[in-house]
């Protein structure tokens, strides 16, 4: 500021020392202190506050949901989220793994196929039950070992073939040929499984199946797929009073019946049929040792007279799945 008056002062005395006319002196001392004012605004220090740019003022809404803050306007909601303190996608757009599916079912037993229904109403024999407590009692080999062992696990056995486990099934032939001999064969299979069941305790699961040309399956409910059930006194009951109306019809199919078995994912499977015709070809028997995944099939052959000793495909359906084979000769059976 004082170099800007000293300046003036220099100016003012150049035009005082010499002479010049009135209106050139007054041009130059307004040019003058038009100069000094440009250099005064110039001069003006840095830092001074600055304008800012006018802004539209309003109200903004914003949702918060789950970590990321969706923004209202004139209360809409914004068409894409925009995550409060992260710039990472929202977690919704993330890939996620897909949750394994169940394979197997959970509680008494796997979902089954439904049986043809033929063998009573509500799945049940149109016949009474058995006896005056409901079971049958017999002079068979199926009493077996009676208690529980390692895992909760019991045996049981048919006609001296024996079955260890806590899940057991049991498909047996009623075919026309059981019968035979005076209906020896039928009465017989049916009299050695209801005391099969009586080694069976309350824990352990059961399911019978009695097939011709195709299987019956012992469903207390047709409407919904049959269930293993319990060795309890009623399950035991409902067994005996199913059994009883089985009567021998039609000719013979094994595999569904098998198949049918495993599906249940038992133990123990006690296979019985008379049949010879027809048998099980190699690629059943492959079939059934892929599937049978664990499951050890016993097989009981009724036929007539000694066991001639030949090789048969019940003794090779034993062998491929763990189990064992009994041949009983049917005309040493005892009378219905």
């Amino acid at each position: 500021m004082a170099n800007n008056r000293s300046t003036y002062a220099v100016l003012a005395g150049l035009v005082t020392a010499q002479s010049f006319p009135p209106w050139l002196m007054s041009s130059t001392l307004h040019l003058c202190a038009f100069t000094l004012l440009s250099l005064y605004i110039t001069a003006q220090p840095k830092g001074a506050a600055e304008v800012e740019p006018s802004r539209n003022v309003g109200i903004t809404l914003a949702k918060v949901t789950g970590g990321a803050t969706n923004y209202l306007n004139d209360g809409e909601e914004s068409s894409a989220p925009r995550s409060s303190g992260s710039n990472t996608p929202a977690a919704a757009d993330s890939p996620t793994s897909a949750l394994p599916e169940l394979t197997d079912a959970i509680g008494p037993g796997p979902q089954l196929p439904i049986g043809d229904g033929n063998i009573g109403a509500a799945g049940l024999p149109s016949e009474g039950v058995l006896g005056a407590t409901g079971l049958t009692q017999g002079t068979g080999t199926g009493q077996g070992k009676r208690g529980i062992g390692e895992g909760g696990q019991g045996e049981t056995s048919v006609f001296g073939v024996s079955g260890r486990g806590t899940r057991f099934v049991y498909v047996f032939d009623r075919s026309a040929s059981m019968s035979g001999y005076e209906g020896r064969p039928l009465a017989a299979a049916k009299r050695e499984l209801l005391n099969s069941l009586q080694s069976l305790d309350k824990i352990h699961q059961f399911q019978v199946i009695f097939y011709n040309e195709k299987p019956h399956v012992m469903n207390l409910n047709p409407s919904q797929p049959p269930q293993l059930l319990y060795g309890d006194d009623q399950g035991k009951k409902l067994a005996a009073t199913f059994v009883g109306g089985v009567v021998a019809d039609g000719g013979t199919r094994h595999m569904d019946a098998l198949l049918l078995a495993i599906q249940m994912r038992p133990d123990v499977i006690f296979f019985l049929t008379d049949a010879d015709e027809p048998k099980l070809t190699a690629p059943d028997l492959r079939r059934i040792r892929e599937r049978s995944r664990g499951t050890s099939i016993n097989a009981i052959e009724f036929g007539s007279g000694p066991s001639s000793g030949r090789y048969t495909f019940l003794q090779q359906l034993a062998a491929e799945n763990n189990g064992k084979h009994a041949y009983v000769d049917v005309t040493s059976l005892p009378r219905p």
